[in-house]
């Protein structure tokens, strides 16, 4: 027998507007607290999320290329964890 529940495609799930990710937009340069506040990077929000967005690190000088690849370029940051954020004009 089938099972009747299925996951929702990530590309269909609602985006709940609140306080935190109301202040981003994709594009905004941002700088976060990463790996349990061990390292602060920076990137490009890539897409946003409810609690969390996408963000792009393929740029930040801090990383080494290997870090850069072993985090496929984007890592998933809460946003209670952006510490400053450039708005995309």
């Amino acid at each position: 027998m089938k099972n009747s529940r299925q996951a929702i495609p990530s590309s269909i799930m609602e985006v709940r507007e609140n306080t935190y990710n109301m202040q981003f937009i994709v594009g905004d340069a941002v700088d976060f607290l990463f790996n349990e506040g061990k390292n602060a990077l920076s990137g490009t929000v890539l897409k946003k999320y409810t609690n969390s967005c996408l963000v792009d690190i393929s740029q930040d000088s801090r990383l080494t290329k290997d870090e850069i690849d072993q985090y496929n370029q984007k890592v998933v940051v809460n946003y209670k964890k952006i510490k400053g954020v450039v708005h995309d004009e």
